[in-house]
C-alpha cells in the first residue's frame, strides 16, 4: 500500500511538472532592439531584458569560443515570434 501512495505522489508530480513546463514557452519578444532574442529569454526566465542583453554582449566579447554572432541569428531563426492580438 505504502509504495502505490508513493507511485501516486510521483505520476501527479511529473504529471504537475509536465504541466508546468508545457504552459511556458520560448518566444521572441515584442520588446526588441534588433530581433527579440534576449528580450524573450528575459520573459522565459521573468528576468530584466537589459541584464541579458548586456550578459549576451559581454560574454560574446570576452569568450573567444562563443560565436555571439552566429549563435544570435541561429536563435532568430529557431525561436518563434510572440503571437499578437489584432
Amino acid at each position: 500500500m505504502h509504495k502505490e501512495f508513493n507511485s501516486l505522489k510521483f505520476r501527479f508530480f511529473v504529471f504537475k511538472f509536465n504541466f508546468c513546463i508545457m504552459e511556458k514557452k520560448l518566444r521572441r519578444s515584442q520588446n526588441k532592439i534588433f530581433a527579440g532574442v534576449c528580450a524573450g529569454i528575459a520573459e522565459y526566465f521573468n528576468l530584466d531584458p537589459t541584464l541579458i542583453r548586456v550578459a549576451y554582449v559581454l560574454v560574446s566579447i570576452f569568450s573567444a569560443g562563443f560565436p555571439g554572432l552566429l549563435v544570435y541569428i541561429i536563435l532568430m531563426l529557431v525561436i518563434p515570434m510572440v503571437e499578437t492580438e489584432i
